[in-house]
């Protein structure tokens, strides 16, 4: 089952970057005992912190969730304005979301993900597995950007554009396609590599929620059924239990249409 997120004007906001204020910093913590993947053991920092919006968006969500599966504690803030972190030197690429490490910053998708996926246990020791787990992030990724360019475009040229894309030969397609295949060639187990849960597992998973939203017009919320693989992995997601967890304790952000 896909998880449909609901999202507002802050849509918008995820592609401006502009300043937003969200709710106040939690920390998220492990409560259960789940073993995660054999990795080497990696020092914990004294302090992580993740500066996004309030919303449930793959880019900063995948960050959030890794470590809270592993247990790794963080502080989620997302009550932070852009034009303050900005201030604070806290962008380095101008745009949110950034991890600040013991007052070092780290920013770009897919290293943050890949560092929180270390930590928590959420990234292959095998060379490969974990080249196709950074496959499917740098493929989430492109997805974004197809999508994200047509929030330029007058309102009455979106839809048109949007719905272009998913033509058979249109971008979306072809990206969507890419990451379909990449779930296919690990057997279509519920995983992008190997038997458990990886990094590029959620990232799939909330990339797809935000695709089925229903929020970005000229996208059908039933979007992802065209894609089997893809579909399989989002269930495995959805159905682990620390992934369940995380929807429970953040209800409004996960509630279904």
């Amino acid at each position: 089952m896909l998880r449909l997120v609901k999202l507002t004007s802050m849509t918008m906001t995820v592609f401006a970057m502009r300043p937003l204020v969200a709710s106040r910093p939690a920390i998220s913590t492990l409560r259960g005992g789940l073993a995660p993947l054999s990795m080497a053991a990696i020092p914990t920092p004294e302090s992580i912190k993740l500066y996004y919006f309030d919303v449930p968006f793959w880019r900063a969500e995948i960050v959030r969730i890794a470590l809270f599966v592993g247990g790794i504690p963080f502080e989620d803030i997302r009550d932070q304005k852009a034009s303050t972190l900005k201030e604070q030197g806290k962008l380095t690429f101008g745009a949110v979301p950034v991890l600040e490490i013991d007052g070092k910053i780290l920013s770009q998708t897919q290293a943050m993900a890949v560092y929180a996926a270390k930590m928590a246990g959420l990234h292959p020791d095998d060379p490969w597995a974990a080249a196709k787990v950074d496959e499917t992030i740098n493929g989430c990724t492109d997805v974004t950007t197809t999508i994200g360019m047509t929030f330029r475009m007058p309102d009455d040229e979106k839809v048109a554009a949007r719905k272009a894309l998913l033509e058979p030969d249109g971008r979306l397609t072809m990206f969507l396609s890419g990451l379909e295949k990449i779930c296919a060639e690990n057997g279509g187990n519920g995983y992008v590599a190997g038997a458990s849960l990886t990094v590029g597992d959620l990232a799939i998973w909330r990339l797809a929620g935000w695709l089925s939203s229903g929020t970005i017009d000229g996208i059908p919320a039933d979007v992802i059924s065209a894609f089997p693989a893809i579909s399989n992995v989002c269930s495995a997601v959805e159905g682990h239990p620390k992934v369940q967890e995380w929807i429970a304790e953040h209800p409004s952000a996960y509630a279904s249409k």
